[in-house]
């Protein structure tokens, strides 16, 4: 049996979502890899202006939390002075409350998101206990502010990839671009007009686009996790 858990938690108590948030025009996803030891969440995608970027990379460095940052990529964003980078970033375990019960309790970090000032993440499980176990755990430590906005059981799939495999906000994002138009030739909306719709920046609603895509590829080809490197 496999839980998909969709888990809501503040940037003030999610590590990443902390130093994130301490920089203004900053968005972020995170790389969907599969997990090794106790790094669950090793790589980021961040997007914004260069020197904020920058002005991260400082913050992170300095934080208790972080063993060591590093870039291993970057891309410039067409239309926009922005660029995205791919952090690989250690972790001290010892600092992440949340992502030291999601292990503990049997969990992994799938995908994550932040949206609105909070993050957004796709979590799987062995069994309804470590779910349970999960929940005591952020009890215990007195970790109020959280939403669980899902839990479902993922069914073994066939040659097919279905909506479980995209987070809530790739298929809206997905769902939305296709009746609009934004997959004819020519297209008959532009991101722009999407984000607004949405409450999202163009970047964003572009990142979410970008990557459902990629994950619908994946999963309907049945193309494996890139493995970290």
């Amino acid at each position: 049996m496999t839980i998909l858990v969709e888990f809501g938690i503040s940037n003030e108590r999610f590590a990443l979502g902390e130093h994130i948030g301490r920089h203004a025009a900053l968005s972020a996803e995170l790389e969907r890899v599969v997990p090794t030891g106790d790094n669950a969440i090793p790589y980021v995608w961040v997007t914004g202006a260069p020197e904020t970027l920058a002005e991260l990379v400082d913050t992170l460095e300095s934080s208790d939390a972080v063993g060591s940052v590093s870039v291993r990529d970057q891309l410039s964003i067409s239309d926009t002075s922005d660029e995205e980078h791919l952090f690989r970033i250690v972790w001290d375990l010892e600092e992440l409350d949340v992502v030291r019960g999601i292990i503990e309790s049997g969990g992994t970090i799938l995908e994550g998101e932040c949206v609105d000032h909070s993050w957004v993440l796709r979590l799987r499980f062995s069994a309804h206990e470590d779910v349970a176990a999960f929940y005591q755990y952020l009890t215990d430590h007195g970790i109020t502010e959280f939403t669980i906005d899902s839990i479902y059981e993922l069914q073994t799939r066939s040659g097919r990839g279905g909506s479980n495999d995209l987070t809530r906000e790739q298929r809206e994002a997905l769902a939305l671009a296709a009746n609009r138009g934004y997959f004819e030739s020519p297209r008959e909306v532009t991101l722009e007009e999407i984000g607004a719709d949405l409450g999202i920046t163009q970047q964003a609603v572009s990142d979410r686009i970008r990557r459902g895509v990629r994950q619908v590829v994946h999963s309907t080809l049945n193309i494996p996790e890139r493995p970290p490197e």
